[in-house]
């Protein structure tokens, strides 16, 4: 077996569709990157007097060759990508012997991987050492696949490390198969592609004309009799050097992915189609303001709907008694569980019980969401000391990240693993100290939680960890004071309820968003997946 790895140190893929300049290439082709090794080869080409390391790049080529022979290799990659809006750039053309022409448009499609880690695998492949090492060496000399910002780290993986690939060619897709062709390379691809570039006649073409410019008598009469001879005709000042093309591979494979079983998917009272209000103007605020912000969003709602405000979302029935049913949560959406993160909102989300119809909430909604004319309306929300926030739909073809729902909710990927951006405040106050017993503290808590994701329609959690601190960087620690999360206070007479930072695990994927502990409605305890 032979598996090659590549890591996109960036975090994106740039890379211009075959099919359209407008759309980004992934997976990436096989084909692209065999490309890459041969453009790495050649750009580290040794001179033909150091015979040592023309020796070593004998054997890098050598096992080009035996590579492009193999069967079309299998896939680990990413089904789950973000798209990047395609903005057109402008950039100077070329020098020319001619006036300059104007700046060019140009497109940079890129895509955002889920996982930036793909693999190419050849199940069947017994490479010799010598081709084993000469691919490390080249792998180690790929920087980039695709454009020029597509920085990569290339390597062979050691034996017994290889993945399991997950898009395989196929001769022919099943009916019915979702198949995606990708161009592969094949034997003869390695000459076939030198032959394009035409790299020796160009560097031949131009030692030629530096001999003959700068020689006299003789020498340059060889000389001009050396180029007309090899290629057939005399050479002048302006005559153009041979065309180069552009180097491209044709021949394309259907690849199919292999799925496992169909995990069972778990779901909440709450479904995952969240209403997004990004942040459009106000001072910036973070994660310990979530109370302030959710209390003011309630309010507008509330003002907006009038006495006719109903049961989902005020949380009452007539008279002012507590309804039974699952009623709206609000969310805080903050740039939180990301590299840098610091924890400021970006906006604010309403989470919708499942079973209430899109078509009652769009009639509750539609005059707070919407003015007059049937234009998204600035939602104002005053909150005091803080000063005021203004808040719109987010309608953005390509919204940030953390402004999405399939980011709080694994709409895409469900996942067995959450972790408290906020922390849960408990339900109820324990009976146990952790000082003096931290297990037997520590197993109350735990079921204080599972029951807590029972009540919120979820299944009981497997396993359960606890801690002040969240599991997702830039969220605030579980304690009050400075970098901490405020208290959520109750009654006058009674004590604050305790919170805490959570990770959770389930015995099935689960799809958000998630929910537990008290006041959930308010906002306090918003999850994001986060695994081990």
């Amino acid at each position: 077996m032979l598996a090659l790895g590549i890591h996109y140190l960036t975090g994106y893929a740039t890379a211009t569709s075959v099919g359209s300049r407008d759309e980004a290439e992934w997976p990436p082709h096989p084909g692209r990157v065999f490309m890459a090794l041969v453009a790495a080869l050649y750009e580290t080409k040794p001179h033909p007097g150091d015979t040592d390391s023309a020796s070593l790049w004998q054997e890098e080529h050598t096992a080009l060759e035996w590579l492009e022979a193999l069967e079309a290799p299998s896939l680990k990659v990413s089904e789950h990508f973000d798209k990047r809006a395609v903005v057109t750039s402008y950039v100077p053309v070329n020098d020319k012997l001619s006036l300059p022409a104007n700046k060019q448009p140009r497109t940079f499609p890129k895509v955002r991987p889920h996982d930036p880690n793909v693999f190419l695998v050849w199940p069947d492949a017994t490479p010799s050492n010598s081709h084993k090492n000469a691919l490390q060496r080249l792998c180690g000399k790929v920087t980039r696949i695709g454009h020029s910002s597509s920085l990569v780290q290339m390597w062979r993986v050691p034996e017994g490390e290889e993945p399991a690939p997950d898009l395989h060619p196929v001769a022919t897709p099943s009916r019915g198969s979702k198949a995606v062709h990708l161009r592969i390379p094949t034997a003869g691809c390695l000459r076939e592609l030198q032959q394009q570039f035409n790299g020796d006649a160009i560097d031949r073409f131009f030692d030629l004309s530096v001999r003959i410019s700068s020689s006299r008598g003789k020498a340059k009469r060889e000389a001009e009799a050396t180029f007309a001879a090899e290629f057939g005709t005399k050479w002048t000042r302006s005559l153009p050097p041979p065309t180069r093309l552009r180097p491209m591979l044709t021949i394309t494979r259907p690849y199919v992915r292999s799925r496992p079983a169909a995990a069972v998917i778990s779901h909440g009272c709450f479904d995952s189609d969240l209403l997004i209000l990004a942040k459009q103007d106000g001072p910036n605020l973070g994660l310990e303001s979530t109370a302030a912000l959710t209390d003011a969003l309630r309010g507008a709602l509330l003002k907006s709907c009038g006495e006719d405000a109903p049961e989902w979302l005020t949380g009452h029935r007539a008279r002012g008694v507590p309804s039974e049913r699952t009623h709206a949560a609000l969310l805080a959406l903050a740039f939180a569980g990301f590299p840098h993160a610091d924890g400021h909102l970006l906006g604010l989300a309403i989470a919708f019980p499942r079973d209430l119809p899109a078509r009652e909430r769009g009639r509750v909604l539609r005059p707070f969401l919407y003015d007059q004319d049937g234009l998204p309306a600035e939602i104002r929300l005053t909150l005091g000391k803080l000063g005021v926030w203004t808040l719109r739909q987010e309608e953005r073809t390509v919204p940030p990240l953390t402004l999405r729902p399939e980011t709080w909710c694994q709409t895409a990927e469900p996942t067995d693993t959450w972790a408290s951006v906020t922390p849960v405040v408990l339900n109820r106050h324990p009976k146990l100290d952790p000082y003096p017993d931290r297990a037997a503290w520590f197993a109350e808590i735990s079921d204080i939680i599972a029951t807590s994701c029972e009540h919120s329609g979820l299944p009981r959690p497997v396993e359960i960890d606890l801690d002040k601190t969240s599991w997702h960087e830039g969220a605030p620690r579980a304690r009050p004071g400075a970098g901490g999360f405020p208290l959520l206070l109750g009654k006058p007479s009674a004590p604050a309820r305790q919170q805490i930072h959570v990770w959770l695990r389930f015995a099935n994927p689960v799809q958000g968003p998630a929910r537990a502990g008290e006041s959930t409605e308010k906002g306090r305890t918003g999850w994001k997946e986060k695994g081990r």
